[in-house]
């Protein structure tokens, strides 16, 4: 029985994925936290064969919680829950030593059988990852335009500002919270090095980033 931890903010979806493995009856879900600080104070008394983040509806990628699992039980392997809009974090995630990715959208079976590769020492990367992944690094590489500073997502929330919608209006039609949307707008004012909305809204029009 492999023993797995999960760390996703939404209590509905960490619910869904314990389901799928209840169902599977092929792993243990020994731990289920909504913060990085929960996780820890709950990993002290017991060791997950896999830890599984919900990076969707974390803040900033869930880059920073993956920087401070890897630093502080750097032999349990990560495992994913992601979307083709984190393509820009794809090789961040694999730098930080992440062994595999689950899109929002596999099968119960696919999540079960990406466990048990990484329970086993392997990885799980399907070929969607990777050509995602390229299509990415080609965008960086030979885009023309300045909007290609910014991740998709980023786009994406950019957009929406320059729509007139609120932060929590974003964070529905995104399926993220009101506070990632904030993260991601920080991201966005201090990578165009601009300071409101009402310029975000003008660099967009510019950018014809709206079309």
């Amino acid at each position: 029985m492999c023993k797995v931890a999960i760390l996703d903010k939404f209590t509905l979806f960490a619910s869904g994925i314990q389901s799928i493995l209840d169902v599977a009856k092929e792993c243990e879900v020994i731990v289920r936290a909504e913060t990085y600080y929960d996780l820890v104070k709950q990993l002290k008394s017991v060791s997950p064969d896999i830890i599984i983040i919900d990076v969707i509806h974390g803040d900033n990628s869930g880059i920073r919680s993956i920087k401070k699992i890897r630093k502080n039980y750097p032999k349990t392997p990560i495992l994913l829950i992601l979307s083709k809009h984190y393509s820009d974090s794809f090789e961040e995630y694999i730098r930080l030593g992440v062994k595999g990715f689950i899109f929002n959208d596999a099968t119960g079976k696919e999540l079960v059988e990406a466990i048990k590769k990484l329970k086993n020492g392997g990885e799980f990367f399907r070929k969607k990852v990777w050509d995602i992944f390229k299509t990415s690094i080609q965008k960086r590489k030979y885009g023309k335009t300045k909007s290609q500073v910014l991740t998709d997502r980023e786009v994406d929330v950019l957009k929406l500002f320059s729509q007139g919608h609120t932060y929590k209006e974003i964070g529905t039609l995104l399926n993220i919270s009101p506070r990632t949307v904030e993260t991601h707008k920080r991201n966005i004012l201090s990578k165009l090095k601009i300071h409101s909305t009402a310029e975000m809204v003008q660099y967009a029009l510019r950018q014809h980033v709206l079309t």
